[in-house]
Order: structure tokens, then C-alpha cells, then sequence
């Protein structure tokens, strides 16, 4: 039977990686490389993506180090990082996680390539900008598309963030809603 641990690492990898910023860093550090790999069927994705942590927990140490040897150093190191922090957190934000995942999933090639890059993007800003980025998406998020669109629109918002930080800010909150 052939082993299909190596996407379950990078699915693992994709879901646990939102543990601190959310949506913003599940997607940046694995969506990409778990959506070339994987099926295009949706029923097939969130199916892998909701059971790939269960899957690499019941898998032996042995096992794990197997499939973590095959990946390059930092890479495997990161990873059991966040499978770790991942195995720390409540069940309920566990499934959240899971089901924002799941949401991504569903979402049309052009908008998962649009998301991805602008968490490059993302993560590329400085390190003290991108709790205030974060925030900013993760409340305009909650709010309904006709508010959304007056706040981003706001002499406000422009104030505050810079052109770059706009377009990641806008790109995230309409693309990926709550």
C-alpha cells in the first residue's frame, strides 16, 4: 500500500501552522505545495485536511521521524514544532482550525492563489506591523460587506496603513469572510 504520509505531514503542517496568526500563517507556510499535490475535488481536501492530525498522532515516534528525515532539516524541525503547539490547544480551537481550513479549501483556484500571496506578503512585513495587519483583517472579517467596504474606503484606514498593508487587508477580509 503506498504511504501517503509525506502530504499528511504537509496537511499537518498547513493546519497547525495557524496556532499564532490565525488563517494568515496556516495558509502561508503549506497551502500552496498541499494544494498542487492534493486532489482538486473538495470532498477529498477537507476530508485529508480533517483527519491528517489524528492520522500523524496515531502514527508511531519511528514512524513520524521517518517521514520527518525525508524533509530538510529546519523544515522537519518547524513542523514538529507545530504539531506540537497544535496537540497543546483545546479541542474546540483544534476544530476551528480545522474548519477555517476547510473554508479555504472551497474556496476557487484564483482566490487561494490571491490569499496565498498575500500572505507572502504578509509575512514579509515587519515584525511589529503584523499584529496590527492582523487585527485589522480578523475585524473587518466580522463585519458585513456594505461596513467592510465603507471602513476600507475610510480616510481612517488609509491613514493608518500603507498601501501594501491595504491591499493584504482587503485581499483577506473579502476573499476569505468569516
Amino acid at each position: 500500500m503506498p504511504c501517503n504520509w509525506g502530504r499528511s505531514i504537509v496537511v499537518s503542517m498547513v493546519i497547525s501552522t495557524a496556532i499564532g496568526l490565525g488563517l494568515f500563517m496556516l495558509l502561508a507556510a503549506g497551502g500552496a505545495a498541499y494544494a498542487r499535490q492534493e486532489p482538486t475535488n473538495p470532498h477529498a481536501q477537507q476530508s485529508l485536511a480533517a483527519n491528517a492530525i489524528d492520522r500523524w498522532n496515531q502514527m508511531s515516534p519511528e514512524e513520524r521521524e521517518r517521514e520527518l528525515a525525508k524533509l530538510p532539516p529546519a523544515r522537519a524541525k518547524l513542523i514538529r514544532q507545530r504539531i506540537r503547539r497544535y496537540n497543546q490547544m483545546h479541542p474546540d480551537e483544534q476544530q476551528a482550525l480545522r474548519e477555517r481550513y476547510q473554508t479555504f479549501s472551497q474556496l476557487p483556484a484564483e482566490k487561494q492563489q490571491t490569499i496565498r500571496a498575500r500572505l507572502r506578503e504578509f509575512r514579509q512585513l515587519p515584525q511589529e506591523r503584523r499584529p496590527v495587519v492582523h487585527h485589522e483583517v480578523e475585524e473587518l472579517r466580522l463585519l458585513p460587506d456594505a461596513q467592510r467596504e465603507m471602513r476600507l474606503n475610510s480616510d481612517e484606514f488609509r491613514g493608518r496603513f500603507s498601501p501594501r498593508e491595504q491591499q493584504i487587508i482587503r485581499d483577506l477580509s473579502i476573499f476569505f469572510p468569516k
